[in-house]
Parts: structure tokens; sequence; C-alpha cells
């Protein structure tokens, strides 16, 4: 058994030839049929992973508007809650004032009441003294006139006069 390894290492020409000429085949029919598709099917894939990423961009620069819309919103409405609590507490001071205000009228028109009603009641009893006064003089002046007097009786009589006009 011998064994031809030079034909073993080298290939048979016939073959490689075939092997050549059947690849340059499949390689034509890949050209012609299946190239156009392969290039179409790779372009269209490139052209959706450019579109996914470029909606991811866009995606993410929206997003980013929104947050600081989002954030100038928030803080407007953060203003408007301060402005609110501050308008709400200034109100809350004129109604304060407005309310303390009318109690001081009230009490200064109670004041006033009161000291008519004292004055009228002063000038009630003024009149009334006044009354009591000129029947004490009348008694006094009828007392006087029924008798002669003489300067003795008659400080006595102003004396007395004048005891009963302070009790």
């Amino acid at each position: 058994m011998t064994i031809d390894i030079a034909g073993k290492l080298f290939p048979n020409i016939t073959t490689v030839i075939v092997q050549l000429l059947s690849t340059g085949v499949m390689l034509y029919f890949f050209k012609k049929f299946l190239w156009d598709a392969v290039r179409k099917y790779f372009q269209a894939r490139a052209d959706f992973i450019e579109n996914s990423l470029d909606e991811a961009q866009n995606t993410k620069k929206e997003a980013r508007q929104f947050l600081v819309m989002s954030e100038e919103q928030s803080k407007q409405a953060a203003k408007e809650y301060h402005d609110i609590v501050n308008q709400a507490k200034e109100e809350a001071a004129k109604a304060k004032e407005e309310i303390i205000k009318e109690a001081n009228a009230q009490a200064k028109q109670k004041i006033e009441q009161a000291n008519q009603a004292i004055e009228a009641t002063r000038k009630a009893a003024d009149e009334q003294m006044k009354a009591e006064i000129v029947t004490v003089a009348l008694e006094v002046a009828s007392k006087v006139m029924e008798r002669n007097m003489t300067t003795q009786d008659n400080n006595r009589l102003v004396e007395q006069f004048v005891d009963e006009m302070v009790n």
C-alpha cells in the first residue's frame, strides 16, 4: 500500500478550476439577484437605526424643554402662591384695622352717649337744685318779711339757709 503524499499535498487542478468557476457563477448570481436586495436591506436597516437615534435625540430635547418648562411653571406657581398668601395677609391686616377702627368708633359713640346722658342728668339736677333754691329763697324771703329783723337774725337765717342747701 503506497500512499501518494504528493497527490494529497497538491490539489487537483481540475477540481480547483471547477471550484473557482462554481464560486464565480455563485458570485455572479449573488450579484445579479441578491446584491441589490441585500444592499437595500442593509440601507433600510441603517436608515431605521439612524431614524431611531434621531427620534431619541428629539425626544431627549423635548424632555429637556418640558423639564425647563415644568421648572418655570413650578417657579411661577410658587410665586403666585406666595403672592396669594401675602395678599391674604394684607387683606387680613386691613380687615383687622377696619374692625379696630369700627370698635373704636363704637366705643367713642358709646362714651359720647354716656357723656350726653351724664350731661342731661347734671342739667336736670341743676334745674332741680335751682328750683329748690328758688323755693327755699322764697321761704326765707317770706319769713324775713314776716318779721322785723336785725343783722344778727339776718346772719342766722343765711347760715341756716346754707346748712339746708348743703344737706
